[in-house]
């Protein structure tokens, strides 16, 4: 980011607020027609973005503008106000080049727009789509080199850029249009809480709750990471804002660095996944099956619980092994602690179940957030006034330019993405990528499944999870679907592992920013964090063959898959941790993991099978015997 003074400060500054309040705006008394909403949005991301992302890290921390920046800007948010003049005759007849000079300003700006909205990506996220979009506009313009099934007719240069920045399949399509409503209002409000006290406040929780158990600040990490990274919607920045409090603790207490970084990494990843305030890529998921918040909140909630559990689990038994025992501390929260995160969160989601939607919820929510916050503004400065005013106006102050950044993130990398997606669905390439996946299945859908697996963690390589979701929903959902998946099942188990991409070796962003705080070996720290979120990579195929995990089935079904795959979480955290009573060997610790994985499959035969297997390893283990305390363990296994 730079760091601008003067002049663009205050221009940035006033952008910041008038984006703010055109999302409350809208989210209050309603959007605008779709390409509407969505130039106006855009207009004010576009000096946001690239007046304070720089094209290269060595310009960031600068207070200059190079003049290309300047140019970009002025060319980008000129591109909105044509749309936005045009909007009616764009949805009349947007095949045809309209506008001043015969439509040659129109041919330029449709250029401009969509080199400036994958510019917008690149310093978002990285190259990751301008790169994609490179190799998808050759396959548009030259689709009759290509062989076989991927050959087509070439594509003209007017029915592309038509398609892409005239109408709202393009530029202007879902993608912004999560940008410009729902996940603008949720930003506001996870930005309004964050700024209330969110991230102390969640590791005073996480402290009172497990402090004083067995491996108490490895636990208190997983706690206050997973509840911070409900309102956060970011691993790296969930990793930020608890790990540098959580790491140090930690290791103080005697975790060794990797173990330290896995735990927080894991923590912040699962808050992407736990109901019942997910991740954004929740809310798109939503969006793009046209359900309520609430069935995918409501499919989420055990595997959610399930990775939880097992990394307690894991967690609690490593401390053993390292003799990492409980603080005996006493946490006290004042009144307006607990208020201040208990009333908002309560509120949206007591406006999710009655039915509204998650913009109109988060809207409220952030409404009590303030109202809670300034009634304890006045209360403690009763005797100040003026103070109160003071500390009222800087929260909103605060708030506004936080918002405004997490939104531009969003849909700098949400612009991209819709291009992307415009390209692979107008050129037929993403149809024909999921015949290709399920003919090297063979039709077989636990290879397809694998597969599958393999593509999300790839293309979610150092990508947000959100992006990292969008991008594979994109490309793998259909070929889920073709082989009889529900739409729900399909894009359930492709967010999971675009989640866990965030830990998963060879590029894994949260594990490289847990890693950088802990001093720790990042390679090392990625395959523990893998193997702490062990459930979270086996949930996923038993949704394809029996969603009793998304609480979908009979009573009894729910019931026996719920309790077995928590007992499957239970010993998989042991065989992790190599630890019972005493340290086991890795013949045991297969035997456990082997046993937790046959238990979480909802299938009570293949269960049982489980449970056998581990009443043999838990007593050949000897979970039978007195409980020995490893206090000088060997902390780096």
């Amino acid at each position: 980011m730079r760091k601008l003074t003067g002049f663009w400060n205050k221009f940035i500054i006033v952008i910041s607020i008038a984006l703010i309040i055109f999302q409350l705006y809208t989210a209050a008394f309603g959007t605008f027609i779709d390409i509407i909403q969505r130039s106006v949005h855009l207009f004010f991301v576009i000096p946001l973005l690239f007046l304070q992302l720089p094209a290269t890290k060595k310009q960031s921390g600068s207070d200059k503008i190079p003049w290309y920046d300047l140019l970009i800007t002025a060319l980008g948010m000129a591109g909105c106000v044509f749309v936005f003049i045009y909007s009616q005759p764009l949805m009349i007849n947007a095949m045809r080049w309209m506008g001043p000079l015969g439509g040659k300003l129109d041919i330029l700006l449709s250029v401009v727009m969509v080199l400036l909205c994958l510019e917008a990506s690149r310093r978002s996220v990285g190259w990751i789509f301008p790169i994609m979009a490179l190799i998808l506009f050759f396959y548009a313009f030259q689709g009759e080199l290509f062989p076989g099934m991927w050959a087509h007719k070439n594509m003209s240069f007017d029915s592309v850029f038509w398609q892409i920045f005239h109408t709202t399949n393009g530029i202007w399509g879902s993608m912004l249009s999560l940008s410009a409503g729902m996940l603008a209002m949720f930003s506001i409000f996870g930005e309004i809480l964050g700024n209330t006290g969110g991230a102390s406040t969640f590791i005073k929780a996480g402290k009172k709750v497990t402090s004083n158990t067995v491996g108490g600040s490895g636990k208190v990490a997983l706690l206050s990471s997973g509840l911070f990274g409900m309102i956060s919607g970011s691993v790296m920045s969930n990793v930020l804002a608890t790990g540098t409090f959580t790491i140090p603790m930690m290791k103080e207490d005697g975790y060794s660095e990797e173990w330290a970084g896995a735990i927080s990494a894991v923590g912040a990843t699962g808050g992407q996944i736990m109901p019942p305030i997910m991740g954004s890529g929740a809310f798109i998921m939503a969006q793009f099956l046209s359900v309520s918040y609430m069935v995918i909140a409501k499919s989420a909630i055990v595997p959610a619980l399930l990775y939880y559990f097992g990394s307690f689990a894991a967690v609690h038994y490593v401390s053993k092994k390292f003799g990492v025992l409980g603080h005996k501390e006493k946490i006290s929260f004042t009144v307006s602690e607990g208020l201040i995160i208990a009333v908002p969160l309560v509120v949206f989601i007591a406006i999710l179940v009655m039915g509204y939607t998650v913009t109109k919820s988060a809207l409220w929510a952030t409404l009590a957030s303030f109202a809670i916050s300034t009634f304890f503004y006045i209360f403690d400065h009763r005797d100040n006034k003026k103070k109160a005013v003071r500390l009222t106006g800087d929260l909103c102050y605060r708030t506004a330019l936080s918002s405004a950044n997490t939104i531009v993130k969003i849909a700098g990398l949400l612009v991209g993405a819709q291009i992307i997606i415009t390209l692979i669905s107008y050129t037929g390439f993403g149809v024909k990528l999921s015949s290709l996946i399920v003919s090297l299945g063979q039709g077989n859908l636990l290879i397809c499944l694998l597969l599958s697996m393999f593509v999300c963690i790839l293309l979610g390589m150092g990508m947000p999870t959100t992006a990292a979701y969008v991008l594979a929903s994109a490309i793998l959902v259909p070929a889920l679907n073709t082989l009889g998946l529900p739409p729900l099942v399909s894009n359930m188990f492709v967010f999971f592992f675009a989640c866990m991409s965030a830990i998963t070796p060879p590029v894994c962003a949260g594990v490289f920013m847990s890693s950088s705080i802990a001093q720790s070996d990042w390679w090392k720290t990625g395959w523990l964090s893998v193997a702490l979120a062990l459930p979270a990579f086996i949930v996923p195929y038993t949704f394809a063959y029996n969603d009793a995990l998304m609480l979908n089935g009979a009573p009894f079904d729910l019931f026996t898959g719920v309790v077995t795959a928590i007992a499957g979480a239970f010993f998989i955290g042991i065989g992790v941790a190599g630890y019972l009573k005493k340290p086991i060997g890795i013949p045991m610790q297969l035997l456990f993991i082997i046993s937790g994985v046959l238990l979480i499959v909802p299938v009570l035969f293949v269960s049982l099978i489980g449970l056998v297997i581990a009443i043999v390893a838990w007593v050949i283990s000897g979970g039978l015997q007195k409980t020995q305390r490893i206090a000088d363990a060997d902390k780096s296994a």
